[in-house]
C-alpha cells in the first residue's frame, strides 16, 4: 500500500531529522533549535445514500487516511524555516497525494516590548479563519473533518497554503493584541479541485495571483478573541465550450480565467473547559470568458456559516456540538446547500494518541464530491454519516 511505503519513507526522515537534531547541538551557531514532528491517521467511514470523501455509500471505508512530517528550526538565532510533507487520501477518485504542504522562511523584521513586524517567503500557511493554519495535524483539529460551511475539503490544498510572501505583526492595544496578515502569492494550482469549485474542465490551469488580509484582536486561550479575513486565488484556464446549437463545433478559449472571492467573519469565546466559536463566510466564484465578453460564467455567490461549542471534562475527554449551513443565494436546490448538525466525541489517553467519534446529519449536496456522486433531483437530500478516526503524533 502507498500509505505503508510513505510512513517506511517518513521514518527515514525522522531518523535523519534526529542526527541533524545532535548535529545542531554541537554546532549550536547555525541551527538551533532543530525540532521535528510526526503524525499518521486513519479514518472509518460510514454513510447513507452518497460516498462521503470515500467510497462510503452503505458500507465502512478505510480510504481516507493522512500522515506527515514537519520539522522547524532557526538558522543563525534569526531567520526561522519550517516545514512540511503530507501524504493524504480524501475521496476515491482523487486518489493518493503525497505533497509539500508548506516550507517557508520567516524573519523578524522589527520587535519590540510591545509591537513586532514580520515576513515570510516560500510557500506559506493561508490564514484563511481562525483555523485554517492548525488544520493539517488530527490533534489541532476539533474533529474528524473540519466544518465543511468554512474549511472545505472538496478545496483543502488550493486554500491551505500558496506560493508567496506575507508580512505579520502584531500590537499590544490595552493589553490586548492586535495583529495582521497580508499575503501575496502564486496560488497553488489543483486541477480536481477546481473542477470541484467551478464545474469547469480546464485544458489548462495555472495560479495567477491571489491577495489574502487578515486583522485579528484578542487572545486565542483566554476570553474573546474576533477577526476578519478577505482571501481572493485568481487563476488562468483554457476552456472550452458549444459555439451556438452545434454541441459539436466548439470554441476553444485560452485566456479565460477563474477567480474565489472569500470574506470570512469569525467570532471566539474561550475558557478552560468550554469554547464556543461562530464563523461566517461571504463567497463568490466567477468564471470570466472574452469570447463571451457579455457574460459571466458560472457566476454565484455563497453564504455559508457554523456554529461550536466544545467541552473538554478533562485531560483525557472532550466533546462538541456544531451547527453549519451553506446556501447558494437565491437558490432552494438541494445540490446547492448543505445543512449539517453533527456531533463528537475525543479520547486522548496521553499527548500522542487520539480516538475519535462523531455523527453528521446532514441535508442537501454542496459539500459532497461531484466527481464521487451522480446526484439527481429525485434523489433524498436527507443523509447521515458516522466517522471514526485513529491518529497518533510523535
Amino acid at each position: 500500500m502507498k500509505i505503508l511505503r510513505y510512513l517506511l519513507f517518513t521514518s527515514s526522515l525522522l531518523l535523519g531529522s534526529h542526527s541533524s537534531s545532535l548535529f545542531a547541538e554541537e554546532n549550536g551557531d547555525w541551527f538551533t533549535p532543530f525540532s521535528w514532528e510526526a503524525f499518521v491517521s486513519q479514518s472509518v467511514i460510514y454513510s447513507s445514500d452518497y460516498d462521503y470523501l470515500s467510497r462510503s455509500d452503505d458500507e465502512a471505508s478505510l480510504d481516507m487516511w493522512e500522515a506527515g512530517l514537519l520539522f522547524s528550526t532557526t538558522v543563525k538565532g534569526s531567520i526561522g524555516v519550517s516545514a512540511q510533507l503530507l501524504g493524504r487520501k480524501v475521496s476515491e477518485s482523487s486518489g493518493e497525494d503525497i505533497r509539500l504542504d508548506y516550507g517557508f522562511f520567516s524573519y523578524p523584521i522589527y520587535q519590540s516590548f510591545d509591537r513586532s513586524l514580520g515576513l515570510r517567503l516560500g510557500r506559506i500557511r493561508s490564514s484563511y479563519g481562525f483555523y485554517n493554519e492548525t488544520r493539517d495535524i488530527p490533534h489541532t483539529r476539533t474533529g474528524v473533518v473540519m466544518p465543511q460551511a468554512v474549511y472545505f475539503d472538496m478545496t483543502r490544498n488550493s486554500f491551505y497554503s500558496a506560493d508567496g510572501v506575507e508580512f505579520f505583526g502584531s500590537y499590544d492595544l490595552s493589553g490586548e493584541p492586535l495583529a495582521f496578515q497580508l499575503f501575496l502569492s502564486q496560488p497553488v494550482a489543483d486541477k480536481d479541485e477546481l473542477e470541484e469549485a467551478s464545474q469547469l474542465s480546464p485544458s489548462k490551469l495555472k495560479g495567477d495571483r491571489s491577495l489574502l488580509a487578515k486583522i485579528i484582536y484578542g487572545e486565542e486561550f483566554d476570553g474573546w478573541r474576533a477577526s476578519i479575513t478577505y482571501f481572493k486565488p485568481e487563476y488562468e484556464v483554457s476552456v472550452e465550450f458549444p459555439a451556438g446549437d452545434d454541441p459539436l463545433l466548439m470554441i476553444v478559449e485560452p485566456d479565460a480565467s477563474f477567480y474565489s472571492e472569500n470574506i470570512v467573519t469569525s467570532l471566539e469565546y474561550n475558557q478552560f473547559q468550554w469554547s464556543v466559536t461562530f464563523e461566517y463566510l461571504r463567497h463568490k466564484f466567477q468564471t470570466n470568458i472574452p469570447a463571451l465578453a457579455s457574460e459571466a460564467v458560472n457566476d454565484f455567490y455563497e453564504e455559508a456559516y457554523y456554529l461550536q461549542s466544545v467541552y473538554r471534562f478533562d485531560e483525557f475527554w472532550e466533546m462538541y456540538a456544531r451547527y453549519e449551513q451553506t446556501k447558494l443565494r437565491g437558490s432552494s436546490d438541494p445540490k446547492s446547500s448543505f445543512d449539517d448538525a453533527n456531533f463528537g466525541l475525543a479520547f486522548r489517553p496521553d499527548e500522542n494518541w487520539l480516538l475519535r467519534a462523531e455523527i453528521h446529519y446532514i441535508e442537501g449536496y454542496s459539500r459532497l464530491f461531484s466527481r464521487d456522486n451522480s446526484i439527481s433531483d429525485e434523489q433524498d437530500p436527507y443523509w447521515t454519516a458516522v466517522l471514526f478516526q485513529l491518529a497518533y503524533r510523535w
